[in-house]
């Protein structure tokens, strides 16, 4: 599975966790660069719905193998992202143009237009950027990607951003993808990040779409503390009006320069009624700078738990995975 990306918002928490694999940009000059990134994934489940083996590319793989290749051009104040984003398991269309936007930046604001990422969420949207293999409960609330523009300020010690966007949610599938392409009615994002405090980061963003009956209203706060050089500790709290509240608590421990690990524990409420539990163990072996092994072990103790998935994870019971990722 994947969620990610370059600016102050859940994904900058998991850059800096201890478990994220290095990466650099293949530069061909001062204003053009290439990065992307490979993925290739085993899974078992065992639960009351029954078992499933997926491995490598196999359409039971529950969209946790993909391939990206992303071209990043700068000049002067200039900027801009092409991706394309290949994900072998979906049904439809498995591939397509994820980022594509230009910006321009000074004086500390830097102005966005075209298709990007929300801002919404602590963990991660690419998997070279997470530390782990699934997404906790509270994913349910957190929006993917899509077509607008945003305004971001970034201080020393805080930031700030607003985006007008088409949606804050596709009305179809794959929803994390895109927008719903139409701007008679649009969706609002808006964050504000602190970080005076050594060590302490502290991120409050929310989302409005009139798009949905009833409308869209999404709250979502998280904060990460590097306790030691080697613990880092984090959690965050989510809310969907009408729909349901999500939590999440995490710690991360580098035992060597070479391995790592996470411990998560999340859960949602659904607004009318019924919850859910995910924990999750998932430690990562660094190989290379730019080849790592990651596995995981989660369990779901209710039936309406998320696996960490696009999808719910309609059973109580386990889930295996071992996750081998390349990037550049």
């Amino acid at each position: 599975m994947i969620k990610h990306m370059t600016k102050l918002t859940g994904w900058t928490a998991s850059l800096v966790a201890l478990a994220a694999t290095a990466s650099a940009d293949i530069k061909v000059n001062d204003y053009l660069s290439f990065n992307g990134y490979a993925t290739a994934s085993g899974t078992y489940s065992d639960n009351t719905a029954g078992k499933n083996v997926s491995t490598l590319f196999n359409s039971g793989s529950n969209e946790l193998d993909s391939v990206k290749l992303a071209a990043v051009g700068t000049y002067g104040d200039f900027g801009g992202k092409l991706s394309l984003l290949y994900i072998p398991t979906r049904t439809g269309s498995n591939s397509g143009i994820q980022d594509a936007y230009l910006t321009y930046s000074k004086d500390g604001f830097t102005v966005t237009g075209g298709k990007f990422l929300s801002y919404l969420g602590y963990e991660a949207f690419d998997p070279n950027n997470m530390t782990q293999m699934t997404y906790g409960a509270d994913i349910f609330a957190i929006p993917g990607y899509h077509t607008g523009a945003k305004v971001d300020y970034a201080a020393k010690t805080w930031g700030a951003g607003f985006a007008v966007v088409d949606s804050i949610y596709q009305l179809g599938s794959p929803a994390f993808l895109q927008g719903d392409g139409k701007f008679d009615r649009v969706g609002y994002e808006t964050y504000v990040t602190y970080t005076g405090i050594d060590k302490l980061t502290l991120w409050l963003g929310a989302a409005y779409d009139d798009n949905t009956t009833p409308d869209t209203v999404v709250y979502d706060f998280w904060a990460s503390y590097a306790l030691t050089s080697k613990l880092t500790l984090a959690g965050e709290f989510d809310t969907s009006e009408s729909v349901a509240k999500g939590y999440l608590g995490e710690v991360q421990y580098a035992f060597t320069d070479k391995f790592s690990g996470i411990a998560r524990f999340s859960a949602k409420e659904n607004a009318h009624g019924g919850a859910g539990t995910y924990y999750t163990l998932a430690p990562t072996y660094k190989i290379t700078p730019a080849l790592s092994v990651r596995g995981e072990v989660s369990y779901a103790d209710s039936v309406n738990a998320t696996n960490g998935t696009y999808g719910l994870l309609t059973s109580q019971g386990f889930f295996y995975g071992v996750q081998a990722l390349f990037t550049f």
